[in-house]
């Protein structure tokens, strides 16, 4: 036995040092070197650009390689994540500073507020049952930094954006095949295509699609690009049905109807009309072909508090918020503190629960409870007011970056874009009170995607003002 374990340490410690070696080349050898290659080089950039939104439908494991991971633990970081399509961001940032742009910033819109987040929760430690599983989420958030400064540095004018978008459009046609193939060959029921849940699949989607449908309507966007956009916007409709999520069917509807209405503000086109016309005929007969699998849904489901597990999961919530209101019981510790042996106090809400339906409650199998599912909740349990006010503060400072730049160009081909963006960040963040997704690697690397680019169209808002002001002075001098 002992040359057995020793044999399997040794090999541990080789995969280790392999992933160590993969880590440090793509880190610091490969995202400079992409710098490098993209300084001056318009066409290399959007293609990466491109290259990064597509990359986030494939698989997780396509894109992150993790240390130390806890495969066992039923948390929503189980390990130190390194994600490669950072080091492309980082290749954007070193480019922009080889350039000398005088419009790259190592500190751009937002991502101090995204830094206190991260600063705030990590006060959190003081209650944690395992300080080591706080500094997960840390890590993983903290790198997201290098996202928001790259795609804020690679984000420049509208070709740029036209280019990131472009991939995130091949992105979901490639996502509606690999479903249809789920449904139809495979025969499954709620398919998931290639990610770890049908859920965040499908709020994936609906906040892709919205900024694509915008771009799709504007009367500036080419034809070419108008067919990939709306084609990509429809597939993201059929995506959403397919996963069979309620919720997100609710989402996806809501947010198209707001782009559509926003867009007939903006001023009638026969463009925005017949792709109106369009969307909502083939809406139609997507969910009549579809009717059968959301009534078996619907029909199989009920939602009073006496029988959803999420009601039960919130309490739980509640309960170590009560205890711990200020820092909660530690980021990324809420798998351990609501379930025996460590969190018996906060499992036998759950096993209350489970009581009161008339169930027979063995402890043994309240060992490994599962996580809320709303994010807030989950939020405010782990890393109480002072982690969640913080994470508001992102919330107002997007949004409202969103709507500013919305406002301040409306009248240019970035207004219709810049309002779907905004509408994404809003119903995702609307739809967060019942998904914890964007704790998930490829919905928060989106995400942060997108909060850099409304973090660019606020730039752009400042810089257009002082050009304003500027011009006046320059009137009145003369």
């Amino acid at each position: 036995m002992p040359l057995v374990n020793w044999a399997a340490q040794r090999m541990e410690i080789v995969k280790t040092l392999i992933k160590v070696i993969v880590i440090a080349f793509v880190y610091l050898g490969l995202g400079p070197a992409l710098g490098v290659m993209m300084k001056g080089r318009d066409g290399l950039r959007r293609f990466l650009l491109g290259f990064l939104a597509f990359e986030l439908v494939r698989p997780p494991s396509d894109f992150t390689l993790m240390l130390y991971s806890i495969e066992t633990y039923r948390g929503h970081t189980k390990g130190f994540e390194f994600n490669f399509l950072e080091a492309i961001a980082m290749g954007f940032a070193v480019a922009a500073i080889l350039e000398k742009r005088k419009d790259f910033r190592y500190l751009p819109p937002g991502l101090g507020a995204w830094l206190l987040w991260i600063g705030a929760s990590l006060v959190s430690v003081v209650a944690a049952l395992e300080p080591l599983y706080v500094f997960m989420p840390a890590f993983k958030y903290l790198k997201m930094a290098f996202i928001w400064v790259g795609v804020f540095a690679a984000v420049r004018d509208m070709k740029d954006v036209l280019a990131l978008m472009r991939g995130f459009a091949v992105a979901l046609i490639v996502q509606v095949i690999v479903c249809l193939w789920g449904r139809y060959v495979q025969g499954g029921f709620r398919v998931m295509g290639w990610f770890e849940h049908q859920n965040p699949m499908a709020m994936w989607s609906y906040m892709v699609a919205f900024p694509l449908l915008a771009l799709a309507i504007s009367k500036e966007t080419k034809m070419k690009d108008v067919g990939l956009f709306f084609a990509a916007f429809g597939s993201a409709g059929l995506v959403v049905v397919l996963s069979v999520s309620r919720a997100s069917l609710a989402a996806f509807g809501l947010g198209a109807a707001l782009v559509m209405l926003g867009s007939f503000v903006h001023g009638f086109t026969v463009r925005r009309v017949s792709l109106g016309l369009a969307g909502a005929i083939g809406g139609l007969v997507v969910i009549g072909v579809a009717a059968d699998t959301f009534m078996a849904r619907m029909e199989g489901g009920d939602d009073s508090p006496e029988n959803d597990l999420r009601y039960a999961l919130n309490q739980q919530s509640a309960a170590m918020f009560h205890d711990h209101p200020m820092t909660g019981i530690g980021w990324n510790n809420f798998g351990l503190a609501n379930s025996r042996p460590r969190g018996t106090k906060y499992s036998e809400v759950l096993e209350n629960w489970e009581r009161n339906r008339g169930r027979n409650i063995y402890p043994e199998n309240f060992q490994k409870n599962p996580l809320t599912e709303s994010l807030y909740w989950l939020m405010l349990a782990e890393n109480g007011a002072l982690g969640f006010g913080t994470f508001l503060l992102i919330v107002a400072l997007t949004m409202g970056y969103g709507i500013r730049s919305t406002v301040a160009f409306w009248r240019t081909p970035a207004g219709l874009f810049l309002m779907g963006m905004t509408i994404s960040l809003a119903v995702t963040y609307f739809h967060g009170q019942v998904e914890r997704v964007l704790t998930q690697t490829k919905n928060l690397t989106t995400w942060v995607i997108f909060c850099a680019i409304v973090a660019r169209g606020e730039w752009w808002r400042r810089e257009a003002k002082k050009a304003r002001k500027a011009a006046r002075l320059t009137a009145r001098a003369s």
